[in-house]
């Protein structure tokens, strides 16, 4: 009804949207409280326009009585405003006719109904305060141009009175299921189900793929009930505009909720906003500088949309609108490609650009994991270089257990190296698995000092249900150790199989719980044996061993290596250290998983040029040892194992009486770029790069690259033979 607001007693809310008010015919127009400066002409049945002679003029409607409470208004309208003029919509509403709070303004854009290109539209439904039940209309009118004046033909106002739960508390959410697998983490949303936006029947979206994202802001900074505003804006757009369904494919509340949005996700194409341009639409419930919480779910929520469609933070595209080509950030605000659009606020658009570089340095693109960890037996630094020109912005991750989990951040300059010393953060405990993340591709690595022997190694850079290692042995004095870490949100059980020489097996089980690492202590279970070993979890895991070696050793003393398992097997491994030469004993372990009999062809290729070749044959589920001084005594080598199944394979060498030692698995295939993040040649270490080129007819020409402490680079070049190894 439209008139004065009669005395009524509260009536049950519809179950969707209604017309609340109409003002459009000459009647209509008069039926006013105030409306000083205006005239009503006859033309199309009515039509608001300011008085002859007047600059300015306002008109406001008598108020509206909906008789129920409303909790949103939407509103469409005509009207013409020339140049040189202004019009200016605004709505007020309260729960009394003499209580109607603030006025608030209907601003359009580039939103129209369904079917009528030339009617205006509020975009998003506005939400009202609690217990609205009145509301009324107010029209601005300004000219500076001489006999020009905005005109106003008609404004349909729009009530919704959505109930339902009024809190996201509680509710399903799941990692977003959108895209392909990022490094970047998914966000947490609320399903468009679990808030109660219907799904559309029968909705087949056309499908985009998207090239940039565009932020809206909608609702306002008071709006303390998501959930119910949520079901009026699906209600307005859809029923009230004829939409097919909501334009914005997520929508983010002031608590930092992240709801589901459009149906099809982003791939689903938005032809009503933006001149069509294939973007993701991100709405931000609020009107201001949105809040900490909020701002940080948006940061991650665009950095997994960034890597997921490949989006670059920083970056441009190209968009028609309106029949002209122009470029626009791939993160913009909704008023970059409609400036015609009051959205969003002026404090958000003056975020954008700290926001871009904020969402570049929060997207993941490279991650490493690193299973052992302790800093109370070892000395331990992590080492991160970056390979690329522009700097790199780096997180360590060093989840003590127990907890909390210590961050620390570091920025490496293009081609440097930065090292984090975690004795010097705390030095306290046993258990200190890590990750590292930074937003450009590293290369990561671990260096432990243990007593008088040292470890090095590489990070895992994906984790993995099954892990095999071809090392392994609780004989004589060596302490094997096999170390777990579940970076899940949830437990893992993981099954381990040890596979002795002799081909008899092995079992055992532990629960992981998540964030945490489980060290499995080997001799307990399989004492006095030479083992391979494979893990099988039941979600990805990290899994690495240790060893202790040697005479008089204990568990926080001796000879020490680590290595990562590997979560592929092959059928080929290459290896490019390996010496017979006294005082080193070197072996190569071979581990046939398969139910089935492996052979194996071992050669061996030294640095002049010759090579050597060995077969065996490995049962199934069976452990080859090759005890390499027996086969070529007293030489510098290079190794490749080639198998008629895919085997796991490694290489280990003691030296100093068994008191030192390294063993780690080869490389599956050669390439033309190898990276190492950790070298030293000050004080008293030594350091040896060894390369192989196992390309019988071709000789490799091999430059070393050294960037030095102080910034400086340091190349060597050497020609490698074919077949031939070498040594530097």
């Amino acid at each position: 009804p439209l008139g004065p607001a009669p005395p009524a007693g509260p009536a049950p809310p519809p179950a969707g949207p209604g017309r609340l008010g109409i003002f459009s015919t000459v009647a209509e127009w008069r039926r006013s409280a105030r409306s000083e400066g205006l005239q009503i002409i006859n033309n199309a049945d009515g039509e608001l326009r300011l008085a002859d002679g007047a600059s300015s003029g306002v008109f406001e409607s008598e108020v509206i009585s909906a008789t129920f409470g409303l909790n949103a208004v939407g509103a469409l309208w005509r009207a013409d405003v020339p140049p040189g003029t202004s019009l200016t919509l605004e709505i007020r509403g309260g729960p009394s006719a003499t209580d109607l709070g603030e006025w608030r303004p209907l601003a359009g854009g580039d939103a129209r109904p369904q079917d009528d290109g030339e009617t205006q539209a509020l975009e998003a439904a506005l939400p009202l305060p609690a217990g609205t039940s009145f509301l009324q209309l107010r029209a601005i009118f300004e000219a500076t141009a001489r006999n020009a004046s905005p005109l106003l033909s008609d404004i349909r106002l729009s009530y919704i009175a959505a109930g339902g739960p009024e809190r996201a508390a509680g509710l399903e959410r799941v990692p977003a299921p959108f895209g392909p697998a990022t490094l970047t983490p998914p966000p947490e949303i609320i399903p468009r189900l679990s808030w109660g936006g219907n799904l559309p029947s029968a909705l087949k979206p056309a499908r985009q793929t998207p090239r940039g994202i565009v932020l809206h802001q909608i609702g306002d900074d008071t709006l303390e009930a998501p959930l119910p505003y949520l079901r009026a804006l699906a209600a307005y757009q859809t029923q009230v505009l004829g939409w097919e369904d909501i334009p914005y494919h997520f929508i983010v509340d002031r608590e930092g909720t992240v709801f589901e949005g459009r149906v099809g996700g982003p791939n689903a194409a938005v032809p009503r906003l933006s001149g069509g341009d294939p973007v993701i639409h991100v709405a931000l419930i609020g009107a201001s500088a949105p809040p900490a919480a909020q701002l940080a779910a948006l940061q991650g929520l665009l950095a997994w949309l960034g890597q997921a469609y490949d989006i670059a933070p920083l970056g441009q595209h190209s968009a028609t609108l309106s029949g002209t080509s122009v470029v626009v950030p791939n993160i913009a605000a909704h008023s970059d490609l409609v400036p015609d659009s009051a959205d969003p606020s002026s404090q958000l658009r003056e975020l954008m650009p700290e926001l871009r570089r904020r969402v570049d340095q929060t997207t993941v693109r490279s991650r490493w994991y690193f299973a052992e960890g302790n800093v109370f037996d070892f000395a331990q630094r992590l080492a991160v270089l970056n390979p690329g020109a522009d700097p790199a912005n780096v997180r360590f991750i060093l989840l003590r257990q127990p907890g909390p989990a210590v961050v620390r951040e570091a920025t490496v300059s293009g081609g440097g190296r930065v090292d984090l010393v975690i004795n010097n953060v705390f030095s306290d405990t046993t258990d200190v698995p890590s990750i590292i993340e930074a937003n450009a591709p590293v290369v990561a690595e671990r260096f432990m000092t243990f007593g008088n022997d040292m470890t090095a190694n590489a990070g895992v850079s994906q984790p993995s249900r099954v892990w095999y290692f071809a090392e392994g042995s609780t004989e004589e004095t060596n302490r094997t150790f096999l170390l777990l870490f579940n970076p899940q949100s949830q437990e893992v059980s993981a099954s381990i199989t040890y596979m002795r020489d002799n081909g008899t097996t092995a079992s055992d089980t532990v629960r992981i719980p998540p964030f945490t690492r489980r060290v499995v202590v080997v001799g307990d279970r399989l004492p006095n044996a030479g083992f391979g070993t494979r893990v099988i979890a039941t979600q990805p895991i990290v899994a690495e061993r240790t060893m202790i070696f040697g005479p008089g050793s204990t568990e926080n003393s001796g000879g020490v290596h680590t290595a990562p398992g590997v979560s592929q097997l092959s059928r080929r491994w290459y290896f490019a250290e390996g010496t017979t030469q006294p005082p080193f004993r070197m072996s190569i372990l071979v581990l046939n998983p398969n139910a089935q009999n492996a052979n194996v062809a071992v050669t061996f290729l030294t640095q002049d040029g010759t090579s050597l070749t060995r077969r065996y044959a490995i049962p199934p589920t069976t452990r080859l040892a090759i005890d390499v001084n027996e086969v070529v005594p007293e030489l510098g080598v290079a190794t490749t194992v080639e198998a008629d199944r895919p085997v796991a394979a490694e290489r280990a060498l003691y030296w100093r009486d068994n008191a030192a030692g390294t063993a780690n698995a080869g490389a599956v295939a050669p390439a033309y770029t190898w990276r190492f993040a950790d070298g030293r040649t000050s004080g008293e270490f030594q350091e040896y790069l060894l390369l192989s080129n196992p390309n019988r007819n071709s000789q490799a020409r091999v430059t070393g690259d050294f960037g030095l402490a102080n910034g400086t680079r340091g190349p060597k070049r050497v020609g490698l033979a074919g077949g031939s190894a070498s040594r530097l």
